[in-house]
């Protein structure tokens, strides 16, 4: 292995000595950087909300556990288990976050795409657990469904200016 490093090292430093010119450069390492340009502008398009050639290894519609205890990680489980994604043409990504606090019970954030739209206090006890998670599942099917129309509220007319009466 670090004699195959080596070779690695060895012929980077003779494509770097040779001015980096495009008719020194095998054909393979050639082929290796136009996918990786491919793969750089597809990647552009998709942030763009273009459709990219390629999207057969696009990541969306996730659901992140992020919990730090048992507590955490059963919620995350009860959400999961009764998460159906509502059918859009929308990407997004759940995190579900836990932050300790002080006495029993830590506190629970579901965030779809950094947003905050769920945070509530657990306690160890299952069936509150279940509750909870199944209350944070109808709201996170109702911010996605509703998300055109929230945004639309929150850009409107009467939500701009100053705050300055």
């Amino acid at each position: 292995m670090i004699a195959m490093s080596g070779a690695w090292a060895q012929q980077d430093t003779t494509v770097a000595s040779t001015g980096g010119q495009p008719d020194k450069v095998p054909p393979a390492l050639r082929k290796i950087v136009e996918q990786y340009e491919q793969k750089v502008q597809s990647d552009t398009l998709i942030d763009q909300g273009k459709d990219p050639k390629d999207d057969d290894f696009v990541l969306n519609n996730l659901v992140m556990d992020e919990t730090l205890s048992k507590m955490g990680h059963d919620f995350y489980r009860v959400f999961y288990d009764n998460w159906d994604p509502p059918k859009t043409d929308r990407n997004f990504t759940i995190y579900i976050n836990e932050r300790p606090s002080p006495g029993m019970g830590n506190i629970i954030q579901v965030k779809i795409n950094y947003e905050e739209i769920f945070k509530r206090r657990i306690s160890p006890k299952p069936e509150y657990i279940r509750q909870v998670a199944q209350m944070a599942v109808k709201q996170s099917e109702n911010y996605i469904v509703h998300y055109q129309k929230i945004k639309q509220q929150l850009e409107g007319e009467d939500m701009k200016g100053t705050g300055i009466y």
